[in-house]
């Protein structure tokens, strides 16, 4: 999974932050999130509020697909009305 975030982050940074987190190393973070299983992606929006979880491998295609499901466009890190 770092591999297709590493290639979002590339692709889209300027649009949407891309953050990853070693649950071993931050317990914390793993526990606020509720993260049970690697890996686990925490779709957040502006203000940190989770929109979406998806636990499991997800590819890139799919990355960009979810953040448009959620109403974001990739070019400008705006969110869009629906």
């Amino acid at each position: 999974m770092a591999k297709v975030l590493a290639q979002f982050d590339e692709k889209h940074g300027g649009a949407i932050d891309v953050q990853q987190i070693d649950v071993r190393e931050n317990a914390e973070a793993a526990r606020f999130y509720q993260v049970r299983y690697v890996p686990t992606l925490v779709f957040l929006d502006e203000g940190g509020a989770v929109l979406e979880k998806k636990v499991g491998y997800m590819p890139l295609e799919a990355l960009e697909k979810e953040w448009e499901r959620l109403g974001y466009s990739l070019e400008g890190g705006e969110r869009t009305p629906r």
